[in-house]
């Protein structure tokens, strides 16, 4: 039996800014890269740099984004939410 190639593909809903931005990525990618399509799709300008960002699941667990989606454990249609990391914008003086 062949597999087909989406078989290994899911969407995850990450929330940037209250804004809901569906990607679709294969469940044995790293999320950064996850993370890195969601902020290209959401226009953000300031910080596009996914290692600014944090990612919290609905129940408000730091995720990880060095590790593969499966290895999260994360499923079709998992809400992510995106914040900035807490001094991500400052400077040191």
């Amino acid at each position: 039996m062949q597999v087909s190639p989406d078989a290994h593909k899911i969407r995850l809903i990450f929330i940037i800014n209250g804004e809901n931005f569906p990607v679709e990525v294969d469940v044995h990618a790293l999320l950064i890269l996850a993370v890195e399509k969601a902020l290209v799709l959401s226009d953000n300008t300031g910080r596009r740099n996914p290692r600014e960002w944090e990612v919290r699941d609905s129940a408000g667990t730091l995720l990880q984004v060095d590790q593969s989606i499966k290895d999260l454990g994360l499923r079709e249609g998992a809400r992510l939410f995106l914040s900035l990391q807490v001094g991500a914008g400052g400077t040191l003086r």
